[in-house]
């Protein structure tokens, strides 16, 4: 099948914006989810996040945790070791137990309960927390600020309905990102998919960028729309057929640290890209409906038996088959993609850079003269 065709040896190019050309593993002073709160167990479980290798853990009491993924005496994976010893993970390899709140050795399990490692050793321990199902972890040097700041207010509704579906997969972060914000590319690529088969699609539009009030979130928004329309020495397209129904799409917006949101009139989907090594990141793919008592029930239903499948499935296979392909330099921009500028724009602006190397929001207007630039880079 061609979604299988393989490319290897994918760079990504330079644009104007350093910051987004530097962000190969993605932008630090985030939480990011990483993992379903219901499937995370006593085992350990083995996770790359932003090129740190990560151990997320269930201890005895219910609580999640994640450290660093290597012992420091011979570079074993604490993921493959256990819990000989609540709130702590223990490396299969010689017994060094390290503490899973704070990080510290407190055990090496064959020199004695007297072991001089002991409090001297160290591993890295990550700030976790749950919220919507979903495990949390953050990303970052500093203290974090509450997690509830990088989730959307969907979640975290009382009636909030979370189901999704959590892979990795091959391809550039930025490159998945910059798809999903992507203006042009539904009404070609998706034009076939099942999901868009009773939709009409519009053949082009006039699109400009807006940010909200905070400056958190860039929107499209759409000013003119072709439909059926006559192309000079080529015809008319796309033909519309009598089964198509429907007008604008769905409204769509990005932020930090690479978030997208496409909102339907009685659900919402939100989709993650979380670089894990160069080259390949974790898809998050989480729909938010708000429902209570049967319409919840029926609702889980629908996500399984058609969203899944149809659209977390085959649509966004469609992406995925795209984001593998994708590689620049060289690239050379056209009108619709002033989304993609925004968003690099907004690149710029991530929460830990210095103070003096963040840019401000203060216009995402792009010309067409900065895209003939921008293609150049």
């Amino acid at each position: 099948m061609r979604y299988q065709r393989q490319v290897t040896g994918l760079e990504y190019g330079k644009s104007h914006y350093p910051v987004y050309d530097s962000a190969d593993l993605g932008f630090r002073g985030y939480w990011y989810p990483i993992a379903f709160s219901n499937r995370l167990r006593k085992t350990p479980v083995a996770v790359t996040l932003l090129g740190d290798e990560l151990c997320l853990v269930r201890d005895v009491d219910g609580t999640a945790y994640c450290v660093s993924d290597r012992c420091p005496h011979r570079g074993i994976p604490l993921s493959e070791g256990q819990q000989d010893f609540p709130g702590t993970i223990t490396c299969p390899y010689h017994g060094f137990t390290f503490r899973l709140r704070s990080g510290e050795l407190v055990g090496v399990l064959t020199d004695g309960p007297d072991s001089p490692l002991c409090g001297k050793l160290h591993v890295r321990s990550y700030p976790v927390e749950e919220r919507a199902g979903l495990v949390w972890v953050y990303i970052g040097d500093d203290t974090p600020q509450p997690v509830e700041a990088d989730i959307p207010q969907e979640f975290l509704h009382e009636h909030a309905v979370v189901q999704g579906r959590i892979t990795e997969r091959e391809g550039d972060w930025r490159h998945a990102a910059e798809n999903g914000f992507d203006e042009g590319h539904a009404k070609y690529l998706h034009r076939s998919s099942w999901f868009l088969a009773f939709r009409r699609v519009p053949a082009w539009s006039r699109t400009r960028v807006v940010t909200d009030d905070a400056g958190v979130w860039i929107s499209r928004v759409q000013d003119q729309m072709g439909w059926e329309t006559d192309y000079p020495g080529l015809g008319r397209w796309p033909r519309f057929r009598v089964w198509h129904r429907g007008g604008r799409g769905p409204s769509t917006a990005i932020r930090l640290p690479g978030l997208l949101r496409v909102g339907y009139p009685d659900w919402v989907d939100f989709e993650w890209y979380i670089p894990t090594v160069p080259g390949r990141h974790l898809y998050v793919q989480m729909t938010v409906a708000q429902r209570t008592g049967l319409g919840a029930l029926l609702y889980r239903l629908k996500y399984w038996a058609y969203l899944r499948p149809v659209f977390h499935g085959q649509f966004n296979d469609q992406d995925t088959w795209m984001v593998r392909l994708m590689r620049t330099p060289p690239e050379r921009l056209y009108r619709p993609d002033v989304s993609i500028i925004a968003w690099r724009k907004l690149a710029e602006t991530a929460r830990a850079l210095p103070p003096d190397e963040r840019a401000s929001v203060a216009s995402l207007y792009t010309t067409e003269d900065e895209l003939r630039e921008e293609s150049r880079a």
